[in-house]
């Protein structure tokens, strides 16, 4: 497979990054609706104890796309040293636009069937389009199951609400800039940086010329918005109390925080738009060699980690011995 995607003359190229680790559960979902929004995804693994290696392996060789491994260096967040990974990678020199997401982050063009068709009413004008979050809580569902996140998750907060005002960009020319970071670049090179929210507003430099623009309070859902699945299930949510996070290397997985952000407020029901185009590219997803197998085998491994969570052996969690049972199934 060639390094970097083969398109057809004339078309945009569209690049999405993460960074992931223990996401295998989650992979083939996160992938489909990239590669319905027409991008290629680039994803750079650490220190997986799952199998999401062998999986996005499986999707890397039907060239849906690009891994890249790296572990941290004492004191380096996971996110400093997935970007580090990155630099100077051939996909950033190929790419027309990047989106940079995490795996629980789902862009939602309100208007639009894809990305390309978000930047015909966007423009293309800007260096980068800044979509702001809008943060979905749990819903009352406490315990995981092998469902789509963005079919299961249907209330969020209230768009106003200030745990929304934090941005993602979908950028322009990504080696123009010095460095790339999870909300938006720094440093663009022999140029003003020129990023704008959705309602064509430029986003103000807040905090210095070496440290990101994370977010702008003037909250906008024009045109688009970035489902952020910051909690999934009450349970999923638990397995990250006392962890660090992976862009701050803190433990801000709180009570608190669980508090602040599990707001269901209003039924948001955006996503549900593309059913038909994702269903037919899930379908193909679990139709690629290994996939179906590798997908069911991360739900096992996720399993164990709930059962672990709540003091039992994977055998004794319902869940661990269906993914078994479809693992093992021909």
């Amino acid at each position: 497979m060639s390094l970097c995607p083969v398109q057809p003359p004339g078309a945009e190229r569209l690049l999405v990054f993460a960074a992931m680790r223990n996401e295998g559960a989650f992979a083939v979902e996160w992938l489909c609706w990239q590669r319905m929004l027409g991008f290629h995804a680039l994803i750079a693994l650490n220190d997986c104890t799952d199998r999401s290696p062998d999986l996005l392996g499986a999707f890397e060789r039907a060239g849906w796309c690009t891994l890249v491994a790296h572990s941290p260096r004492p004191g380096q967040t996971a996110k400093q040293s997935a970007f580090r990974a990155i630099r100077g990678h051939p996909l950033l020199r190929w790419a027309d636009w990047l989106w940079v997401c995490d795996a629980d982050e789902f862009l939602v063009p309100l208007e639009a069937e894809d990305a390309s068709g978000l930047l015909d009413r966007l423009g293309r004008d800007a260096e980068g389009w800044a979509i702001h979050w809008r943060c979905f809580g749990d819903g009352g569902q406490a315990r995981w199951s092998d469902r789509p996140v963005h079919r299961t998750f249907l209330r969020a907060a209230p768009r106003a609400k200030g745990i929304n005002v934090f941005v993602k960009t979908l950028l322009r020319d990504p080696l123009r800039w010095r460095r790339l970071t999870d909300h938006t670049p720094i440093g663009a090179a022999g140029a003003a940086e020129d990023i704008r929210d959705t309602e064509g507003r430029r986003l103000a430099r807040l905090a210095g010329p070496d440290r990101p623009v994370r977010f702008c309070e003037a909250i906008t859902h024009r045109h688009a918005q970035v489902n952020h699945y910051v909690i999934r299930w009450t349970d999923s949510f638990d397995l990250k109390r006392g962890t660090p996070s992976a862009t701050a290397g803190i433990d801000r997985y709180t009570a608190g925080f669980f508090r602040s952000h599990n707001d269901n407020s209003e039924e948001d029901r955006s996503a549900l738009r593309f059913a038909a185009r994702f269903d037919a590219l899930h379908a193909e997803a679990m139709a690629l060699p290994g996939v179906r197998r590798l997908h069911h085998l991360c739900c096992m491994d996720y399993a164990a980690r709930l059962a672990a969570r709540a003091g039992l052996l994977p055998e004794q969690d319902p869940r661990w011995r269906h993914h078994r049972s479809e693992a093992l199934r021909p």
